[in-house]
């Protein structure tokens, strides 16, 4: 499983490009990833067309939040038209993760159960109040950053993304969990969806056996704002 997380803190137009500062890691000053004009849309289907040949490529390094570990190279490539923004990430993964908590069938027991296993994702964050961090656990301060969230076990189903905020505090949020950082400081961290029905719900737990794993989620028609963003993943 990989979660793969970049924080866009600017967006600037030169010359027909469209500039984004993006920070992937702690250390250093932002890096600039350039996004080419294109008259013809990629096709938001998980494959690269021909149109992509015209982005400049930014290969950039994530890492985990806590502790810098388990480095991953990413690259990036971004196109837009008049009205909208494409994004392209490629990154290498030896397991498939695109199954989110799914029932696994207990032969002792001759029931599912359903443990949290996580899914392949990928977010970008844009900042709009506050100091936003990496980490996501600030010591002091606090901020809020709408989120683009691609989960591949859930709102890649139906070809989506999911549109959220990020809101991180020093005092209790409604909905928020709670981080103890390591008895110096408590951070509550919300991240509430855009108005509108998600592009994925709940599949009820089958009462006799269909096969030793068996998805726990399945797509349906989104709503409101969570219509506005389309991402489609392939391992």
């Amino acid at each position: 499983m990989k979660r793969l997380h970049g924080i866009l803190t600017a967006i600037t137009m030169s010359a027909g490009l469209l500039h984004l500062c993006l920070w992937a890691s702690a250390e250093g000053p932002p890096l600039v990833w350039t996004s080419t004009y294109t008259a013809s849309a990629p096709r938001i289907d998980g494959q690269v067309d021909e149109v992509w040949a015209d982005a400049k490529p930014l290969t950039v390094t994530i890492r985990e939040a806590l502790g810098s570990g388990d480095p991953v190279e990413v690259v990036l490539r971004a196109l837009h038209t008049d009205d909208s923004l494409f994004v392209l990430a490629q990154w290498p993964d030896s397991t498939r993760s695109d199954m989110r908590d799914p029932y696994i069938w207990n032969d002792e027991t001759k029931e599912y159960e359903r443990p949290t296993l996580p899914d392949d994702q990928f977010a970008l964050e844009f900042p709009l109040e506050g100091d936003l961090l990496i980490s996501m656990l600030p010591t002091k301060g606090a901020y809020t950053a709408d989120v683009w969230h691609w989960k591949a076990g859930r709102s890649n189903l139906g070809g989506w993304v999911d549109d959220k905020r990020h809101i991180i505090s020093q005092r209790p949020l409604e909905g928020a969990k709670q981080y103890s950082m390591g008895g110096h400081n408590t951070i509550y961290i919300a991240r509430p969806m855009d108005e509108g029905e998600p592009s994925y719900t709940t599949k009820a737990k089958p009462a006799a056996y269909v096969g030793d794993v068996v998805p726990s989620y399945k797509p349906q028609e989104p709503s409101g704002s969570l219509t506005d963003v389309r991402g489609k993943g392939v391992h």
